[in-house]
């Protein structure tokens, strides 16, 4: 009786160990993270001039057990301004933009709980300009319609930044980093004629938002 006991007690001692260590490897203790904010994209062209345009990212990170998250990130940017430029004909007007897509895969380390952490991240993925041309006629309306360029690339990058927490699940995240990767030709803002200028290897993001834990 007592070695059935013992027995017993032995296995019901390692089914409590084994699920204990099972759930908490199937339910991480930290959260992951919705993040949305606006970026200021800083990057070199082939003559040396800064550019400085607005942006938009949102990245989605998964939960963990620990403080490494993976996770994903999708952002645009505007590299010029919408402008109307004089048609061929009496009263039309075209419309010239260049956006910035990107996708990238993300790895972040958040070692710290609290209502202050800082993290780093690094993150591969694709850049890519597009240039978008729509002409309109003297009444507003769209008489053609143009993407002449597409010109994607691989980029690689770190960040470094910090969540600052509002209250409850809410937090306020800055972040600073640098991507690498090939070059991307984007129209020269200083030339009306849409001539095309390359942006360097090496660009710089800025950004602030609002982050979610999930």
């Amino acid at each position: 009786m007592g070695a059935a006991l013992a027995l017993l007690t032995l296995v019901l001692s390692t089914s409590a160990a084994f699920g204990q260590r099972r759930g908490t490897f199937l339910e991480p203790r930290r959260a992951g993270a919705f993040e949305m904010g606006g970026t200021s994209l800083l990057s070199l062209n082939a003559e040396g001039n800064l550019m400085v345009d607005a942006g938009l990212e949102v990245t989605v990170l998964g939960r963990a057990a620990g403080p490494l998250h993976s996770g994903v990130r999708l952002g645009v940017g505007l590299l010029d301004r919408t402008r109307s430029l004089a048609g061929t004909e009496a009263g039309t007007t075209e419309r010239r933009r260049t956006l910035l897509p990107e996708a990238s895969g993300v790895l972040r380390l958040d070692p710290f709980r609290g209502g202050f952490r800082p993290f780093a991240e690094a993150e591969l993925g694709m850049s890519a300009t597009l240039i978008d041309i729509r002409t309109f006629d003297e009444a507003g309306d769209r008489t053609d319609y143009a993407v002449p360029a597409f010109d994607p690339t691989l980029h690689y990058g770190w960040a470094t930044g910090a969540r600052f927490r509002l209250g409850g699940g809410a937090f306020l995240a800055v972040r600073y980093g640098e991507r690498f990767g090939g070059h991307l030709d984007v129209p020269d803002p200083i030339q009306e004629t849409g001539t095309l200028t390359t942006l360097q290897p090496q660009r710089r993001v800025i950004g602030m938002g609002l982050s979610l834990a999930l």
